[in-house]
């Protein structure tokens, strides 16, 4: 099964608070840096929007038979949103067994024919796998998703599901259908960037399960001022919930310009070097990250043909 982190999403509010953060032992520190989310405005939109297309009604059932998707490109934020939202559903032993309401699976591009239908098997519980055909595997992964009462089925990166034709992709398409229709046990949500969507869309059989409803997350339209201010917003947020003494100013404007450079509005880009420049901090027992933390983790991740110093001289103009 799946052990997702544990996310650190408190923030220290008051001198008091931030002290007591900055003393605790640095493993700690650590892992609440590492798995450090702010609850953005995109984070909690989209987790609405994946909340509705569980649980389309107020206070009514969770709905099955139809297929949707979130698309965002590379380090966009999704996989923070979805691991979060599938925490919020744990397995729970019954007197019928395991039940467990949503299953997240992250695919990879080494899966087989018969990965999928394994994975499904070792997210509801099951530790051993007997030696099956492809076909036999998908319907007794099925019957699992009954059993189990699984009703949401996340398949993250699914573009290494979709990517590639050939007999592959279509046991995985095939499970998908029977899932959805014969079974018509839960839902299932693909998430990926825009090839996931455009496979979709030219598949009328899948895109007939409900027209799959998509959720769209991006990264800062920096090039906007609407997009720098939610950019600094969330450098914000994510500022009030690092353990340290005091805030780093990680939205101040002496930081915004070279935030920018290096990330290019990307979450996943901007927060690796914050990461690794809050473990300097730590390691530095200084009060807060100070530019020479942020210059060193820009430098380290510097891509190729960048001559400025981040941090340093500014971003050229």
């Amino acid at each position: 099964m799946m052990v997702f982190p544990k996310f650190h999403t408190t923030p220290f509010k008051t001198a008091l608070e931030r002290e007591g953060a900055s003393r605790l032992p640095p493993a700690e520190r650590q892992a609440m840096v590492k798995n450090v989310l702010f609850p953005y405005e995109q984070f909690l939109t989209i987790s609405k929007q994946i909340e509705k297309f569980h649980r389309p009604v107020d206070g009514g059932e969770a709905d099955t038979g139809w297929l949707g998707g979130l698309i965002g490109e590379y380090r966009s934020g999704k996989t923070f949103i979805l691991q979060n939202f599938a925490r919020q559903f744990p397995p729970v032993i019954t007197g019928n067994g395991l039940e467990q309401v949503v299953v997240y699976l992250q695919a990879r591009m080494d899966w087989d024919s018969l990965e999928l239908g394994r994975q499904i098997y070792l997210a509801t519980g099951m530790p051993t796998l007997p030696r099956l055909t492809t076909s036999t595997l998908n319907t007794k992964a099925a019957r699992r998703i009954v059993d189990c009462g699984v009703k949401l089925i996340i398949v993250d990166d699914a573009h290494c599901l979709l990517a590639t034709p050939g007999r592959r992709r279509t046991v995985f398409i095939s499970l998908i259908k029977y899932l959805l229709d014969q079974v018509n046990a839960c839902n299932i949500l693909l998430v990926g960037p825009s090839i996931v969507e455009r496979s979709m869309e030219t598949d009328m059989q899948m895109i007939g399960r409900g027209g799959f409803p998509r959720f769209r997350t991006n990264g800062f339209d920096i090039k906007a001022k609407s997009g720098r201010d939610e950019f600094r917003i969330f450098l914000h947020g994510v500022d009030q919930r690092l353990p340290f003494k005091t805030l780093s100013d990680l939205s101040s404007k002496r930081y915004l310009s070279d935030l920018i450079e290096m990330s290019d509005g990307s979450l996943g880009m901007v927060m690796n070097i914050v990461i690794a420049a809050a473990y300097e901090a730590i390691n530095d027992n200084t009060a807060c990250i100070m530019r020479e933390h942020l210059e060193r983790a820009a430098m380290d991740r510097l891509p190729t043909g960048k001559t400025y110093k981040p941090f340093g001289q500014g971003v050229p103009a």
